[in-house]
């Protein structure tokens, strides 16, 4: 993770996975994690550690796991259950 990333850049920007998956939208940036929501009806999100993000180019925000890894490690039922 760079610490070059301007993190209040990061929300509502898109989020992908290692292989382009797509991981949703960023909502949130706290001091650990990153907040996600993905989908429009049946919206889920994820609550993802900092220190697992690639890159970020400005228009969107990279993650050094798959989405697998992401439904079964952060995967959340409300925005803010980190």
């Amino acid at each position: 993770m760079s610490s070059a990333i301007d993190w209040p850049a990061t929300i509502k920007k898109e989020a992908r996975g290692l292989n382009g998956e797509d991981l949703g939208e960023v909502q949130e940036v706290t001091d650990i994690y990153i907040i996600t929501e993905k989908g429009i009806i049946d919206k889920v999100f994820y609550s993802i550690p900092k220190d697992l993000v690639k890159d970020f180019d400005g228009a969107t925000i990279r993650f050094k796991i798959t989405e697998e890894e992401a439904n079964n490690r952060f995967l959340k039922d409300k925005p803010n259950s980190t």
